[in-house]
């Protein structure tokens, strides 16, 4: 909406100046606010060690811009009434933000990254109130087994493999049967380029509204534009994208 409209209108130069003051603002508050080596962004606390998450991950949490895409579109669009079903936990954050918007038992969180459950549960740990109901697993075309690759930094990890990641092994869930038992409402994916396979095996059913991640840079944009057109073939339409067509809220009748 309108804040899209203003932030395209204006300069680039003046954009940047706006958003460094910004982030500038946001870290002197957070860290005014920090107890222990926690941080709280929009109400959720997480632990911010870059010993455990790495400093790029610390840094952004501290600006207080860490998902701050992803927790723009749960701000705009997510109702009381909706169910979550989120792709790629992360550290636990974004799952947190729908859980309290939403209450207990109406936010299901997968990781396909085993090692990120005890920081995701850290997390959760940290925050009274209501939480997602985490399952550490890859959703598939078939339950089974498979390969994940992690590098160093192993909040981040890939199905595909990368030069310097070590392979882990994790669960692989069906989502297509995950979809029929939780009967989500809206998808929140954040799978680093895995998107596209997501959406080539999905069958929406219950599913009204996405929210995702794109990684161009990954998938390539033609993938991008197939993965639309499919989402258009189910009824999906392109609601709101961010200025760097890197995010976008899709939704459908």
């Amino acid at each position: 909406m309108l804040r899209d409209r203003i932030g395209r209108a204006l300069p680039a130069p003046v954009r940047r100046f706006l958003y460094s003051g910004y982030r500038g603002l946001n870290r002197i508050k957070i860290r005014l606010a920090m107890r222990g080596g926690v941080a709280t962004l929009n109400g959720v606390r997480l632990r911010a060690d870059a010993g455990i998450i790495g400093q790029q991950v610390v840094d952004r949490i501290l600006y207080g811009d860490y998902e701050g895409r992803e927790a723009r579109m749960i701000s705009m669009f997510l109702t009381p009434s909706d169910r979550v079903l989120e792709l790629g936990a992360g550290i636990g954050y974004i799952g947190l933000l729908c859980a309290r918007k939403l209450g207990d038992g109406r936010v299901f969180s997968f990781e396909a990254n085993p090692l990120m459950e005890p920081v995701i549960r850290g997390n959760y740990a940290l925050n009274d109130g209501p939480k997602p109901e985490l399952t550490i697993g890859m959703l598939s075309d078939e339950p089974g087994e498979t390969s994940f690759y992690v590098p160093d930094v192993f909040w981040s990890g890939s199905s595909k493999q990368m030069a310097g990641g070590r392979e882990v092994r994790t669960v692989k869930v069906s989502l297509n049967e995950t979809i029929e038992s939780l009967q989500p409402t809206f998808l929140v994916m954040d799978i680093e380029g895995g998107e596209i396979d997501i959406v080539d095996i999905m069958e929406p059913q219950s599913v009204k509204k996405i929210a995702m991640e794109l990684h161009p840079s990954v998938t390539g944009q033609e993938a991008i534009d197939n993965m639309i057109e499919r989402l258009a073939g189910f009824g999906f339409r392109v609601v709101w994208m961010s200025n760097a067509g890197e995010h976008a809220y899709f939704e459908r009748d």
